[in-house]
């Protein structure tokens, strides 16, 4: 289904930059370049709590961690290794991954991430078209979900790759859902994007517009532990009720990819619906 202008335009001011950096010399697009492999792990240890507090209250919250010293030491080392990861990164790096590979870094594995060793999606605070705060533990709390991160222009159109097909298969059941989450890290253009909400809710279908989210916060440090690392690219996740990622696929979906996504998801949901059977 062909995407209106105004549609494109709204729904991606959430990129960083309007169109994708040119640096001189860009390589060529090649399918033929190395790809890496699907990561066998994503997300973080411990089960997210929503952080409700107020300003104050995070603040609080803050002075109360600098005095326990393992907890400030552990994050003191993972905001080095940010910080120099970042340093040593080129501006023109995600626009140099993407053409190099066409958006594709690695084919989605084929198989799920085992509930034992899957880790927990992170939980994000984002707001609704009713400008509600809303954590997306909560939305993910016993279903099954596909949950979608546009944070570039391009991205737009890789995920609708999987959305569509995902939305085709399973627009009639309750216990399986879709999370949009469009990401805004630019804080001038935060601004922009918060003025065009009702733009932005007028072009969105309505079927997609209760889970949609807008995302006005730098999360480049959590983007790590879901190998989010270009802003180029569109990435999605199938999360299962206990709020666990257990596969993971970008860029344009491969008919593969969705066969597996439509399968996987249907095993989650059958399996999810037994056990609750089991012990009714």
């Amino acid at each position: 289904m062909a995407v209106p202008a105004l549609y494109t335009f709204s729904r991606t001011l959430a990129s960083a930059s309007s169109s994708t950096p040119t640096p001189k010399d860009e390589p060529k697009p090649t399918e033929d370049a190395p790809k890496r492999q699907p990561p066998s792990v994503l997300g973080v240890k411990e089960r997210p709590i929503p952080d409700r507090n107020s300003w104050v209250g995070r603040q609080k919250q803050k002075l109360q961690d600098l005095t326990d010293y393992d907890k400030a030491f552990a994050s003191h080392v993972e905001e080095r290794r940010y910080l120099v990861a970042e340093a040593t990164k080129s501006y023109f790096a995600d626009a140099h991954e993407m053409r190099e590979h066409n958006g594709k870094l690695f084919e989605a594995s084929h198989k799920l991430i085992r509930a034992e060793k899957a880790l927990y999606m992170p939980d994000f605070e984002g707001q609704n078209f009713k400008k509600e705060k809303i954590h997306t533990s909560d939305l993910l709390h016993g279903k099954i979900t596909l949950m979608s991160f546009v944070l570039a222009q391009y991205a737009e159109q890789h995920v609708n790759t999987f959305i569509n097909p995902f939305l085709t298969a399973f627009k009639d059941r309750k216990d399986i859902q879709l999370v949009e989450l469009n990401v805004q890290e630019n804080l001038l253009k935060q601004y922009l994007m918060k003025a065009l909400m009702g733009t932005i809710k007028k072009n969105t279908p309505l079927e997609r517009q209760d889970n949609y989210l807008l995302l006005f916060k730098d999360i480049s440090r959590l983007r790590r532990y879901l190998a989010m690392s270009n802003q180029y690219i569109g990435y999605v996740f199938l999360v299962d009720e206990n709020c666990k990622v257990r596969w993971t696929a970008h860029g344009i979906a491969t008919p593969q990819e969705i066969q597996n996504l439509i399968g996987m998801t249907k095993f989650l949901a059958d399996k999810k619906a037994a056990v609750e059977e089991k012990f009714a």
